[in-house]
């Protein structure tokens, strides 16, 4: 089984983008959010208010009142609600609306403290005119895009169902923006399940007692997968973006006849902007046809040229194509990761050769310029 090695080989522990430290020695003791079946008692109300007091901060308790009231359609209270000043958000409000909103069954006496006590909450919200109420910022409506994005991949995740999270990025057209969130959001998930099967600690594999070998294996290859997907939908998404109108008219007239294809999604690769071509030293290209790759290197400082479909200025002797052979994914992977160095032995690992692919066609992804 592959595992993903930025995860794996350092044994010290990542910390969690945008956790503070003690949420996650909480998170260690606290284990994961309480389930309740049947009707709650008072010692499990406890239990669940030590767990939210705990794991839940503020905005986190805002949120679960705010999912309450759109639950049980009461949006004019909840247009209310958003103004009222955080210092008066009740946290044990927020934990039983929390646990009303998944279902559980609560007693009826804190279905009553949540109502009287909400209804205090509402005489503090601020009265302003819809003049003066603040438009929300460029930041918290990425943070709310976020949020819904992570909802709607759980979704997918909880039914089970086989799919491509690459595809489903591309089908939405998700900006090239959200995808770290994505990747932070999943990466602790894929630590956690790798150090469980490696039973380094004990709670962790206490946890996952119930989940044989193989289940777990198959979740970290799940959510190594989930996470590759991410990653490289965020990259090929930057590369694929509409390209600057060039400042010099020369520019547009050299790639007028230019025809390469812009990304490929058997593996996961966009090409670069063939603007970039002009004047660099090397250029590496890749024939998803026929599985070649082609690396041109200039033949003076001048750097490469484009004329018509074909590259120009380059070095004979120097410049080659070789067959990437029945794994071509291993050699994409190190050509887009690797620097100067490993690309220029990059060529001698290959031993397929082929004659010099000079002409750029729609089957070519410009995959690198140096």
């Amino acid at each position: 089984m592959t595992r993903r090695p930025s995860l794996i080989t350092k044994k010290t522990k990542k910390i969690r983008v945008n956790r503070s430290e003690s949420y996650l020695i909480n998170m260690k003791y606290m284990g994961d959010e309480p389930i309740f079946l049947g009707a709650m008692t008072d010692g499990e109300m406890a239990l669940a208010y030590n767990w939210y007091n705990a794991m839940a901060d503020r905005s986190d308790i805002k949120e679960y009142t705010e999912t309450w009231l759109k639950n049980q359609g009461r949006l004019a209270e909840l247009k209310k609600f958003k103004s009222v000043p955080d210092e008066w958000v009740n946290h044990t409000c927020g934990a039983i609306a929390r646990m009303i909103s998944k279902g559980y069954d609560v007693p009826a006496h804190s279905k009553k403290f949540l109502e009287e006590t909400f209804a205090y909450t509402l005489t503090k919200a601020k009265v302003q005119s819809d003049s003066a109420i603040p438009k929300a910022s460029i930041q918290d409506r990425m943070r709310d895009k976020q949020h819904d994005i992570i909802g709607d991949i759980e979704e997918l995740i909880d039914s089970e169902q086989t799919f491509s999270l690459y595809d489903w990025l591309k089908a939405k057209q998700i900006p090239a923006a959200y995808c770290p969130s994505i990747v932070s959001y999943y990466a602790p998930c894929l630590e956690e399940l790798i150090e469980a099967l490696d039973g380094s600690d004990p709670q962790l594999k206490e946890a996952y007692s119930h989940m044989t070998k193989t289940k777990m294996k198959a979740r970290i290859m799940f959510f190594s997968n989930l996470i590759e997907d991410a990653e490289r939908y965020g990259n090929v998404t930057k590369k694929t973006r509409a390209p600057r109108k060039p400042r010099a008219i020369s520019v547009e007239k050299k790639l007028k006849n230019l025809k390469y294809q812009k990304e490929d999604s058997t593996y996961k690769i966009a090409s670069v902007n063939p603007e970039k071509i002009i004047g660099c030293q090397e250029l590496w290209t890749f024939n998803t046809k026929y599985k070649i790759v082609t690396v041109f290197r200039a033949i003076d400082r001048g750097g490469l040229q484009i004329k018509g479909t074909s590259i120009t200025n380059y070095d004979e002797a120097t410049s080659i194509s070789k067959g990437t052979g029945r794994k071509p994914e291993t050699v994409l992977d190190k050509l887009q990761k690797s620097g100067k160095i490993v690309l220029r032995k990059l060529m001698e690992e290959l031993t397929t050769d082929k004659p010099l692919q000079i002409r750029i066609n729609e089957n070519t992804v410009l995959m690198k310029v140096v």
